[in-house]
């Protein structure tokens, strides 16, 4: 069972980092593209901080809650990813 939980969060998690790492490239394509500053790199560190909180349970406890460093790495990315996705949302949308 401790297997498969493992495999499960692998998973999952694969699969939010892929969404990170596609908010990055958007960002890049855009910073490049308009030449407006939107801080793609951000999505960089945001990919970091999910993967090594990921990583973290993923390798030492799989039940994804109470380990204060982890938990600290996923809260600090959840809090980037926010500001980020918002100051990309707002250069996206802002009207010519």
């Amino acid at each position: 069972m401790n297997i498969l939980l493992r495999v499960l969060a692998a998973l999952v998690w694969s699969g939010i980092l892929f969404l990170v790492f596609l908010l990055w490239r958007i960002a890049r394509f855009y910073e490049r593209s308009s030449g407006q500053r939107v801080y793609a790199w951000l999505f960089l560190v945001i990919l970091g901080l999910f993967l090594a909180g990921a990583a973290w349970y993923i390798v030492v406890e799989p039940g994804f809650v109470g380990i204060p460093p982890a938990d600290g790495l996923l809260c600090a990315g959840g809090i980037l990813s926010v500001v980020g996705t918002f100051i990309l949302t707002r250069a996206m949308m802002r009207r010519p």
